[in-house]
């Protein structure tokens, strides 16, 4: 059914419900219809009959007392449309249907008679001292949630009495129901409230019970009246008791704070901080001074924080030094960076990332550290800068990087990842240069690990493929078994090569100088032995060699290779090749 809050003629859905079931469209008689329809044996009629009385708010007692006798054998659902009825009703004659249902076993239940019966006034605060005076402890706290919404001295009076109860769980609800529904009250209500509890407090029983001084603080912090500053600072000094104390700063923390009064506030909760009571006191004061609104003045006192014993201190600061992107800040976080305390250290790591005027100042760190950790960790951070660096700047890392991967220095590793990305074209230059003067100086297992880095990228072209290819090569064992060769690096790579129609393999690998005969033999044995392309391929290349160097071993095993038919060359046993190049 659509909320009866959408209705905007309820008398006349009220008559379309009752002539749904039977009955006229006369007003006149619509009272005693509907008390009827509360006692039917059909439970769908009894539901209808209470909606209908929601719908359209008769205040005559008949009505009430219809619904309230209909609640003792109602079911949940019956029950919740006669709950709405009272709550569409709004008078306090309801209450003492509703109060029974207080011990209902239904939370729903429960939480709905509360409601109504906190809604009808303060007239009923008699009813429910009576009810408290003789309720369970679960009904009591039930009472205790009703009294904190109705915001009037009786009520307040009652909850107030409640703190001196030997059970410290009813205490602490007590406390926390006016925390829940004081944000209902009225300015003028809360400045009511205020004093009621301050008057409250200097009366000689409460000054000989902590437990209830201390409940007291709290309430004024929930409460919130402006005259709270001052008597919540009061109990929050060194001269008071820690637990007291304690509840004087939680009563601060539920302040707002303005003006001079955050200044003022701020003062004291610093002198705190270097306390060594440190859950009951310095985190409450902290908590406090991460409210406050505090400006630039308050920047040498964060300073000042960075070598306080408390760690969660230290790290307050810093993370309120490192909201600002100026350079001061930066050239701090840069400092912190080393800090012993990991959690500093970490807020200054992460407040460089984020700075965009610290990218030149973890550019020019990470040029000149040498070792590798903090290296490391300068080119993580600066990742998120790597798009803002400028040309000179990446063109002097790269340098670095070069230098650093060519003489075997790890600090090459960080230097590549950042150009990875920020440049990766420029790393990839990096892997190229190196990776070719490891060749030139013939360092074969540095050339193939500096290329394989860009075997993946788009700069690795054939050009590049032939490179790595003939490194592998020299690396290679050479063996001329098949199942080997099929797992050779060099012999894929040249076979790609192959397939590509522009690039000319056979005059490239007659003109390096880098492969001996036996590299070329071998070669040429291995395609020698396939079909097609590879086969004429094969075949020319142990041509070559044995033309340029017949009176060699791979010469003449050459000559013996191309006299054999395909099928004669599978039936033969291979003729290994030794690694200075000559056969066995």
């Amino acid at each position: 059914m659509p909320s009866r809050t959408g209705y905007k003629n309820r008398p006349r859905i009220a008559s379309a419900l009752l002539f749904c079931y039977g009955i006229g469209p006369s007003m006149d008689k619509t009272l005693q219809t509907i008390c009827g329809m509360l006692q039917s044996p059909d439970g769908m009629r009894r539901c209808a009959a209470a909606m209908v009385i929601a719908e359209l708010r008769p205040k005559q007692n008949i009505v009430i007392k219809a619904l309230g006798e209909t609640l003792r054998d109602a079911n949940q659902l019956l029950t919740r449309y006669v709950l709405e009825a009272f709550e569409a009703l709004g008078t306090r004659a309801v209450v003492p249907y509703v109060l029974p249902l207080l011990e209902a076993p239904e939370v729903e239940t429960k939480l709905r008679a509360a409601a109504i019966i906190a809604r009808a006034g303060g007239d009923n605060v008699a009813s429910l001292r009576n009810q408290f005076l003789k309720a369970n402890p679960q009904q009591k706290r039930v009472l205790v949630d009703i009294l904190a919404r109705i915001h009037n001295r009786e009520a307040t009076q009652l909850i107030l009495d409640v703190l001196f109860d030997p059970d410290f769980d009813l205490v602490k609800e007590a406390c926390q129901a006016v925390r829940r529904h004081i944000v209902d009250a009225t300015p003028k209500d809360r400045l009511a409230l205020h004093r009621q509890v301050v008057k409250f407090m200097n009366t000689a029983r409460v000054k000989k019970n902590d437990r209830a001084l201390t409940s007291c603080l709290l309430l004024i912090g929930y409460v919130g009246s402006p005259d709270a500053r001052k008597i919540l600072l009061k109990y929050s000094t060194p001269r008071n008791l820690g637990y007291i104390r304690r509840n004087a700063l939680l009563g601060l923390k539920g302040l707002t704070y303005t003006g001079a009064s955050v200044n003022q506030v701020a003062r004291q909760m610093f002198k705190y901080l270097g306390e060594p009571d440190y859950p009951n006191v310095v985190q409450n004061a902290l908590d406090i001074i991460e409210k406050l609104p505090l400006g630039k003045a308050f920047e040498s006192q964060w300073r000042k924080l960075l070598k306080s014993k408390h760690p969660s201190v230290r790290a307050f600061a810093t993370r309120r030094l490192a909201a600002t992107d100026n350079a001061a800040s930066n050239r701090l976080m840069m400092s912190l960076l080393a800090n012993p305390d990991v959690q500093v250290s970490e807020i200054a790591a992460g407040a460089l990332a984020r700075h965009k005027g610290a990218g030149k100042l973890l550019f020019a760190a990470l040029g000149r550290e040498r070792k590798l950790e903090p290296a490391w960790r300068l080119a993580k951070i600066l990742k998120p800068h790597g798009e803002t660096a400028d040309k000179a700047t990446l063109k002097k890392l790269a340098a670095l990087a070069a230098r650093a991967l060519e003489t075997g220095d790890r600090r090459h590793e960080p230097l590549l990842y950042l150009l990875r990305n920020a440049n990766p074209k420029l790393a990839d230059a990096v892997y190229r240069e190196v990776g070719l003067k490891h060749k030139k100086a013939k360092k074969w297992a540095k050339a193939v690990e500096c290329l394989r880095q860009i075997a993946r990228s788009d700069a690795f072209d054939s050009e590049l493929r032939f490179e790595l290819s003939v490194c592998n090569v020299k690396q290679s064992a050479r063996d001329l078994a098949p199942q080997l060769r099929a797992e050779d690096h060099a012999l894929r790579g040249f076979q790609t090569l192959l397939q590509d129609k522009n690039f000319k393999l056979f005059e490239r690998l007659k003109k390096e100088r880098a492969l001996t005969p036996a590299d070329l033999y071998y070669v040429g044995f291995h395609f020698s032995e396939g079909t097609g392309p590879e086969l004429k391929f094969g075949r020319k290349l142990l041509e070559h060699v044995a033309k340029r160097w017949p009176k060699t071993k791979e010469g003449k095993a050459a000559k013996s290779k191309l006299r054999l038919t395909p099928q004669q060359q599978q039936a033969i046993t291979p003729v290994p090749v030794s690694e200075s190049g000559q056969t066995s």
